[in-house]
């Protein structure tokens, strides 16, 4: 089918033959499959889970605890983190860790382009990782699953990059809406937490692809709340002013949260070992924990509603308030694939709990029950580990269907919200950016990319080769420059790319004196010094090549622009 994007005023029309379409009409018809798809891959990925879960503790668990006692536990627990870390690393290494962070720097750096095997093996890992024990969440593995989905159509369809970024939008949301049954959450998350804005036009198909998905979510996995809550109610004015220390109490606990699990993830990553020894010897921790602490292992919403039906004791539910973060941190800092959402509503939850239970001994006329409490917790600390209070008051609303909280709710949350920020400089999920050199508040801002220009950043490249020159010459001249890939002309005509992984194969297979030509990848895509970063980030993501050429008239190669040239764009034009 031959169609493509025209622009047209301040938008885009699809063209289909003699037809044309309106961006705002395909967006919506666009966001439709993608609620389908993010809907049936929620549900898809619920019952992998289940599947996982029935293989390990139901039939590899009785079978090693025969012979090995509680040590069997310990070993299920490290064979699910070998397969996890190795699924990761061999097929997809964003797949690693929660995912939400990986689907942030899609759309902020690369116009939504995300690789569609992201859907089966973010869905594979993340489903080992969860049914074989692991300590982490769903909502991070569905929300990139559903991302991937949007970003998959959006390429299918040639759509420019901001209807790219717009459907990943859409397919986060679709996640969030199927899973956790919470249509409006799933929306403030998409906006709020993916794109950091609420725009208009991609809210109304955010809002179509939600709604999709909680309807083909409830068919399949029941219209009902995720956590069965009584009607908590505010016993008394005054105690507003304890929801408040909640608050401050919430913040500085997800600060400790958050801090651990990127601690813990640095010495994962500093060991020299390899990737599968990782994940088996952070879920072995993990089992080791669970042998007396079993609450830890899964996504914890079993626990969670313990808290919410009856009281658990003081000294207990902050011990396994403090239990989770290093089990979760354990679990993603080794390599497993999982969610920090749940780990934070879990935590969130023994953490309010053991503190209403406090207060309410303490002033027992004028204060709810102890699971009040620990409900208002729950959206606390996610909001302050997140910096998203719309999403975390929406989302926990929506999932234990109290409304009568509403008011502690949102003072808690909005407090917790503000020092959290304060505490931790960035969100969960933007610390993990920074640490690869990428300012996620200053790369969404609307028109940063657009307003660089490709002139202002290009290179002179360091090694032209000529696609008659021996491979053998070539890797030599590419070790002295240190450089990933190198372009390649014929006289003065751009005509490919080869990488530094290219040469190193033909000169290990004895193919030195081969000519470049024989191993060169073809013209990847190339830019003009007019064209703006934006375009030059989506092109780099399409053409899966570190190196992307300048060129002017004639093809002639006039610079080269590289990842690490788009990262340092990122950096000195924020500064400045």
């Amino acid at each position: 089918m031959n169609f493509s994007f025209e622009p047209k005023g301040s938008g885009y029309v699809l063209r289909l033959a003699r037809f044309s379409i309106s961006q705002s009409a395909f967006m919506i018809a666009a966001a439709v499959l993608v609620g389908v798809g993010g809907g049936l891959g929620a549900v898809v990925f619920r019952r992998m889970i289940a599947g996982a879960g029935w293989l390990a503790f139901g039939r590899l668990l009785p079978a090693l605890e025969s012979h090995l006692g509680a040590i069997g536990l310990i070993l299920l627990l490290a064979i699910g983190g070998t397969i996890a870390a190795f699924i990761t690393v061999r097929f997809a290494p964003e797949a690693k860790g929660h995912g939400v962070p990986e689907v942030m720097e899609s759309v902020a750096l690369r116009g939504g382009v995300m690789r569609p095997r992201i859907i089966a093996i973010k869905s594979i890992a993340s489903a080992t990782s969860i049914g074989f024990g692991g300590s982490c969440g769903r909502e991070g593995p569905i929300v990139q699953i559903g991302s991937a989905i949007g970003s998959v159509i959006g390429q299918a369809t040639k759509a420019p990059a901001s209807v790219v970024r717009t459907l990943v939008a859409c397919g986060a949301a679709a996640g969030i809406s199927a899973t956790f049954n919470a249509p409006i959450g799933g929306v403030f998350f998409a906006a709020e937490v993916i794109l950091g804005e609420f725009a208009p036009r991609s809210f109304a198909a955010i809002v179509v692809a939600s709604v999709i998905s909680a309807v083909i979510g409830r068919a399949f996995l029941g219209n009902h709340p995720s956590f069965n809550a009584a009607a908590f109610q505010l016993a008394s004015p005054w105690e507003l002013i304890l929801y408040g220390v909640l608050g401050v109490l919430a913040a500085i606990w997800a600060t400790g949260f958050v801090k651990l699990l990127y601690a813990v993830e640095d010495r994962f990553e500093a060991a020299r070992l390899p990737a599968w020894s990782k994940g088996a010897i952070g879920f072995a921790g993990v089992g080791a924990i669970g042998i007396w602490f079993p609450q830890v292992f899964g996504v914890g919403y079993d626990s969670i509603q313990q808290v919410l039906y009856e009281h658990v004791a003081a000294p207990h539910a902050f011990l396994l308030a403090a239990l989770k973060p290093l089990a979760t941190s354990l679990t993603l800092g080794s390599g497993g694939s999982g969610g920090v959402f749940a780990p934070s509503l879990f935590t969130g939850a023994f953490l309010g709990d053991a503190y209403g239970r406090i207060v309410h001994g303490l002033f027992p006329l004028w204060t709810g029950p102890p699971a009040a409490y620990g409900l208002v917790a729950m959206a606390a600390l996610f909001a302050a580990a997140a910096e998203a209070p719309i999403t975390a008051i929406m989302i926990v609303f929506e999932m234990s269907s109290d409304y009568t909280i509403i008011l502690p709710l949102m003072v808690t949350v909005v407090i917790a919200s503000l020092l959290g920020r304060r505490l931790l400089g960035a969100t969960v999920y933007e610390q993990k950016l920074l640490r690869r050199g990428v300012d996620w508040r200053k790369a969404r801002n609307p028109g940063f990319f657009t307003r660089l220009t490709v002139a202002a950043y290009t290179r002179k490249a360091p090694v032209v080769a000529q696609i008659d020159e021996p491979i053998a010459g070539a890797i030599d001249d590419e070790r002295d420059e240190n450089e990933l890939a190198i372009p390649v002309c014929d006289g003065e005509r751009f005509v490919g790319v080869v990488t530094a992984l290219d040469l190193a194969r033909a000169v290990a297979e004895r193919r030195g004196a081969e000519p470049l030509r024989s191993i060169l990848h073809l013209h990847p895509g190339a830019l003009a010094p007019t064209d703006t970063l934006d375009r030059a980030a989506a092109l780099m993501a399409e053409s899966d090549t570190p190196l992307l050429p300048v060129l002017g008239e004639g093809e002639t190669l006039i610079g080269i622009l590289t990842r690490r040239d788009l990262l340092l764009a990122y950096r000195s034009a924020g500064s400045g």
